[in-house]
């Protein structure tokens, strides 16, 4: 605008944003080709392909600096928040987004930050009060009925974790317990939260496990995690907890206290909740295998009983008289059809004499062969009954014989049979000691006695 007139100037230079973007590039990038900068290191990321990404800061300000990944490897110690740093490197422009950012080229370390060293105070403190021992720590419920949670209902946590939990198995219960998790007063309001849902759990609702998280960001924005009132209320919980601050690469002092860490906010719901289908699986595949054995077994003890049943048969002194009564009746079958074998084959040949009697039909020849025949007929009678007979004494002689060695005959005549307590046949003093319970099997009965000594015959009895 014109001093003087007061009417605008249209002869001064007008530049584009491009433009001017380009010329301040230019100017800033030269002017600050070269140059050292100490600060703090504080919200490192680590996890990017292109390089290491943090803010540098102190009391008043930040400034956003770079590593790329060719002097990564350069770095000759450990980088992480809260050390104090020496950097070199250039300012960068970038036009897209008018964006300037610190490009490191070295860095060296200074010492620990101001929020490093409250950081590992405490945690050293806590340590040694045996806030962090493992001793302590408690299982977290494999199958939770109610799930208490602790964060910030705005954040988008909340949504995450409700949503894998109800995904993975819908009908657990859920308990939210709002918490400012960044700020002033956070630390409070978490440890606050944290005895609301302990409260609850006694008085109305068993809760079975919480969640205390937020999602990712720079030491300050997690320092309400490591905070010593959120840790105590931590350690203090009657209910396990699952502490889920940050990303995988974030730790804080309720890491350190909680009863189990998980890397992120819907890691920790995964840890806390099972996949209701694989348990249904499980269980289902569980009830096969107990059905499929449980059939296999009642299949091998049948099979067990049966060949037990089969072989006390075999033993049996009832098998055995049966099994020599079938031989007896087979032998009297047999005889039987050799008797009447023959008696055919004799009718056979008088009936072919006869035959050949009519073929010659003379009177007296008749006669003759008639007397012949008669002849014939009766010696054939006394054959048969003489064969009969004598078949008749060999089946009673047999069934003579089998009944003399039956035991049960036996023990008509007074005698008995033994059997030890292992029910096996005592057919020797040797087989028994003395006060030995035994079984003396009689002819209407058995007797159950105890030995009260044993005497060995001098010589066996049948020397006598």
């Amino acid at each position: 605008m014109n001093k003087d007139t007061g009417e605008k100037d249209f002869n001064k230079i007008i530049l584009t944003v491009s433009e001017f973007s380009r010329l301040l590039k230019a100017t800033i990038e030269n002017a600050f080709y070269a140059v050292g900068i100490k600060g703090e290191i504080s919200g490192l990321k680590t996890n990017y392909p292109s390089g290491y990404y943090f803010d540098l800061k102190d009391e008043s300000a930040k400034l956003k600096c770079i590593i790329f990944k060719s002097d990564v490897s350069k770095i000759k110690f450990d980088i992480k928040d809260g050390l104090s740093v020496k950097v070199y490197g250039r300012i960068n422009l970038y036009e897209p987004r008018g964006e300037y950012s610190f490009i490191v080229s070295e860095i060296e370390p200074l010492g620990c930050g101001e929020l490093y060293i409250l950081f590992e105070r405490l945690k050293e403190k806590l340590k040694q009060e045996g806030l962090f021992d493992e001793s302590r720590k408690r299982v977290i419920p494999s199958l939770p009925e109610t799930i208490g949670i602790v964060t910030s209902k705005s954040g988008a946590v909340l949504h995450d974790i409700v949503k894998i939990i109800k995904s993975r198995f819908e009908n657990i219960s859920i308990i939210f317990a709002n918490a400012s998790v960044q700020g002033q007063n956070s630390a409070t309001e978490i440890a606050q939260a944290i005895e609301l849902l302990n409260l609850y759990g006694r008085t109305k609702r068993k809760i079975d496990v919480i969640i205390v998280g937020r999602g990712g960001g720079s030491i300050e924005d997690l320092w309400a995690f490591n905070e010593e009132i959120t840790a105590r209320a931590i350690y203090n919980s009657s209910i396990p907890v699952i502490s889920a601050v940050g990303h995988e690469t974030d730790f804080t002092i309720a890491d350190f206290v909680a009863d189990k860490r998980a890397s992120t906010p819907s890691n920790a719901a995964e840890m806390a909740v099972p996949v209701k289908s694989e348990l249904v699986r499980r269980v289902e595949t569980l009830r096969n295998r107990i059905i499929f054995g449980a059939v296999n077994l009642i299949s091998s003890r049948k099979a067990e009983l049966s060949n037990l049943i089969k072989n006390m048969e075999k033993v049996s002194p009832k098998r055995i008289i049966q099994d020599r009564k079938i031989r007896v009746y087979d032998l009297a079958e047999s005889l039987q059809n050799l008797a009447a074998g023959r008696i055919n084959l004799l009718k056979l040949n008088v009936s072919h004499l006869r035959k050949r009697l009519l073929l010659k039909s003379p009177l007296n020849i008749f006669k003759e062969r008639k007397l012949y025949i008669n002849g014939l007929s009766d010696r054939l009678k006394r054959a048969q009954e003489t064969t009969i007979s004598s078949y008749k004494n060999i089946v009673k002689t047999e069934s003579k014989a089998l009944n003399s060695l039956s035991p049960y005959n036996v023990l008509k005549r007074g005698y008995g049979i033994v059997f030890s307590e292992e029910k096996t046949v005592v057919s020797s003093v040797l087989q028994v000691k003395g006060n030995e319970n035994i079984k003396i099997v009689l002819n209407d009965g058995s007797l159950k006695s105890k030995i009260m000594e044993v005497e060995p015959a001098l010589q066996p009895l049948n020397k006598l």
